[in-house]
């Protein structure tokens, strides 16, 4: 057993050597669309997401409502502007990324503050 535990315990050693440490995510401008290459990519339903492509002007009113529902359903939020909830923000990079609310929310805190932070842009420009 002491055999197993050293080998299962070499082999986690192995997969944090290969794995790069301390991405930056990195914002790019193509036309009108802000594209972030994660610094870590996820799986999503079996997907993976490395990068995401918001482009807020193919959003419609109806979907800026329906991310204000998702969002306070899903989290409260006591600020009297929605604008600044971190949780609307993700839920409006979703509508204009076309990736799923919940994958939003499953991004590490680098990449997670860097979509929300370009989202924040853009509802308050």
């Amino acid at each position: 057993m002491k055999e197993t535990n050293e080998t299962e315990d070499k082999n986690i050693e192995e997969k944090a050597e290969t794995q790069p440490k301390n991405i930056k995510p990195k914002i790019e401008l193509k036309e009108d669309k802000v594209i972030v290459t994660l610094g870590g990519p996820i799986t999503f339903n079996g997907e993976k997401i490395g990068k995401i492509e918001l482009d807020f002007n193919s959003i419609t009113g109806a979907e800026i409502c329906e991310a204000e529902s998702e969002s306070l359903g899903k989290f409260f939020t006591p600020l009297p502007d929605v604008n600044y909830s971190t949780a609307y923000q993700a839920a409006i990079a979703a509508k204009a990324s076309g990736i799923p609310f919940e994958a939003i929310l499953e991004l590490k805190s680098k990449d997670f503050r860097v979509i929300t932070e370009c989202t924040k842009g853009f509802l308050l420009g």
